[in-house]
């Protein structure tokens, strides 16, 4: 499907479904669907409206004629100039602590790793784990060890992932069916329990799952629930057993993303909020504002770009000069709010919402603004799913109109490199990057491909992508890929958003090619 194909009225139906008692005859535009304007999406099926003193900054939708020539005067400033719409989220007083203390040490590699030092890979699906419904979200622990999907049908799914691979349970004629000849391998679910929230009145109801994050060794998990609930349940001892629900967000939670010494969570929202939570305690430390839409994706940086390892030498003279130019350039708010500062020792954040926009977070600095990403022009309003490289130098971000838009960290706002896909592509929904920096995994309606970053545009003849078989025809809602890129899963859901899914879940075994 190419964006200048891009059919608003079969959007409409995809989201809502036409034909539904639930829609009564009504119709909704697509920018509303997108976050653009005073409507929020909700679930498929189900229509949510904003009322008039629901907007972030605390206003009413009926603005005079001097309002509306406001807002006009606001969209030709610059976005660093502008100021940040408010959280609608009422803050924990004491606030939580971030508790970041460091990324986890990894030991030196005493051997060459194949996987990181290849030219290209060999991407081939062998597993076909079962499902019948749309799997809206997956997690991993850190070594693949056990996978957990969630879905609309209400239940967390545990599969073994090392029996899986080990092909200790095989298709059978019927199952292999629909797939490629390579796919021989059953997935193994070891167990399953409910997706219980709890809702007015005391009630236990199912809640579909709308995202995940797991503990890297599987001691509990998170989930993001339809009602905005986040639920934290245990997974090793007593397993499936809710310990606490935590409640703050208005919408479904979109996105859930522990942080990397796991005594913290970040989760955005249909609300457009982005929390910072402390787990000791269960409190919000820190709120991001300045998100105009549904939050689609939130990533931490892999690990520090060379630019903030040198920083650590003249830190005191650099924060010291920032300070002054502060001052003297008169850079800032009316709040005392500064410039992102991409020297920042601090942990980056990453957030994308579906409006398109992309935004960097100094976590431990809350007086700093965010750093915008530009869209290019002509680029319809979509980012539904963003990742860094593994070096944690480039930032890609997967649009609508058949492009993958790349852009470095700390070399401004404009994409450096645009990857465009065949027009009849469909939009990008999931984008994951692989060990040797080269190779760029693009989920689209049609295929999946893994792109090579160091294809030269003027050479003729040379096709910058590889098809990688087993998806056709279904929205890829997520493409997981292991630490050491030896393994990938990819599952098919709408997410909740735009699309249809045919539930297939693949999984992958990767090879290395030198050459």
């Amino acid at each position: 499907m190419s964006d200048a194909g891009f059919n608003d009225d079969f959007l409409e139906k995809e989201l809502f479904g036409a034909d539904s008692d639930d829609m009564d005859g009504a119709s909704m535009d697509v920018d509303e669907i997108m976050g653009m304007n005073d409507s929020v999406a909700g679930p498929p099926g189900i229509r949510t409206r904003i009322d008039n003193t629901d907007l972030l900054d605390g206003s009413t939708k009926k603005d005079t004629a001097e309002d509306q020539k406001d807002i006009l005067a606001q969209s030709r400033e610059p976005k660093s100039s502008r100021p940040l719409p408010k959280l609608d989220i009422e803050m924990d007083s004491p606030p939580g602590e971030l508790t970041i203390l460091k990324y986890p040490s990894r030991s030196p590699a005493k051997v060459a790793d194949p996987y990181k030092e290849c030219a290209f890979y060999d991407v081939v699906p062998t597993m076909a784990l079962i499902n019948a419904y749309q799997i809206h979200a997956v997690s991993a622990t850190s070594n693949m060890r056990w996978i957990f999907t969630g879905g609309e049908d209400g239940y967390i799914r545990k599969w073994d992932f090392n029996s899986t691979v080990n092909g200790k349970q095989l298709l059978t004629q019927g199952q292999r069916h629909p797939y490629v000849d390579s796919v021989t391998k059953a997935g193994i679910m070891a167990s399953y329990w409910d997706h219980s929230d709890l809702v007015e009145g005391g009630v236990e109801m199912l809640s579909p799952i709308y995202s995940l994050d797991v503990h890297s060794q599987a001691l509990w998990l998170v989930s993001g629930m339809k009602s905005g609930h986040i639920g934290l349940w245990t997974v090793r001892h007593d397993e499936g057993r809710r310990i606490t629900l935590l409640t703050k967000h208005k919408k479904p939670v979109s996105v859930l993303k522990i942080t990397p010494d796991e005594f913290g969570l970040v989760s955005g929202s249909w609300d457009r909020a982005v929390l910072y939570w402390d787990l000791n305690c269960g409190k919000i430390a820190r709120g991001f504002a300045g998100h105009t839409s549904q939050i689609s994706s939130i990533e931490f940086q892999p690990k520090e770009a060379p630019m903030q390892i040198a920083a650590r030498k003249n830190e005191s003279d650099k924060e010291s000069s920032t300070n002054e130019d502060s001052k003297e350039n008169n850079i800032g708010d009316d709040n005392g709010l500064v410039p992102f500062d991409f020297s920042t020792t601090s942990p980056v954040l990453m957030t994308t919402s579906i409006d398109g926009q992309c935004l960097l977070w100094d976590v431990r600095a809350p007086k700093t603004l965010p750093h915008h990403f530009n869209t290019p022009l002509k680029t319809p309003p979509w980012a539904t799913s963003a990742c860094w490289s593994v070096d944690g130098k480039r930032i890609y971000i997967g649009r609508r109109n058949n492009t993958v838009d790349e852009y470095e960290f700390g070399m401004g706002s404009q994409p450096v490199n645009t990857l465009r896909l065949p027009m009849n592509s469909g939009p990008i929904t999931a984008v994951a990057a692989l060990a040797n920096g080269k190779s760029l995994i693009c989920a689209s309606t049609d295929n999946v491909r893994m792109w090579n970053l160091d294809h030269q545009p003027d050479k003729r003849g040379a096709i910058p992508f590889q098809i990688i078989p087993g998806h056709h025809g279904g929205m890829v809602s997520n493409v997981l890929v292991d630490e050491a890129s030896q393994y990938m899963v990819t599952t098919s859901g709408s997410r909740g958003w735009e699309g249809t899914s045919n539930n297939v879940f693949l999984g992958y075994e990767i090879n290395p090619f030198s050459q």
